[in-house]
């Protein structure tokens, strides 16, 4: 019964040492998609804000101009 004992243990800690390595490489590469997904968010994000950041400028300039454009309005009219 001994024999047969060691044996089934033996066994029994092969698959759980096997189930934790097969979890590990499914978490590795979980991780690994995971990462290359952030990457292409990122890049997707920095050009949008790249697009963005030059509209940007255009609507500051705007709005400075038409500042400058309603100060003199006021100065000569108010």
């Amino acid at each position: 019964m001994s024999k047969e004992l060691e044996k089934a243990l033996e066994n029994w800690v092969a698959s759980r040492k096997e189930g934790h390595e097969t979890f590990i490489r499914l978490f590795e590469q979980w991780g690994k998609d995971f990462n290359k997904q952030l990457q292409e968010i990122e890049k997707l994000n920095n050009g949008f804000l790249k697009s963005v950041q030059g509209n940007l400028d255009y609507i500051e300039q705007w709005f400075a101009k038409k500042e400058r454009e309603f100060a003199e309005l006021f100065r000569r009219f108010g």
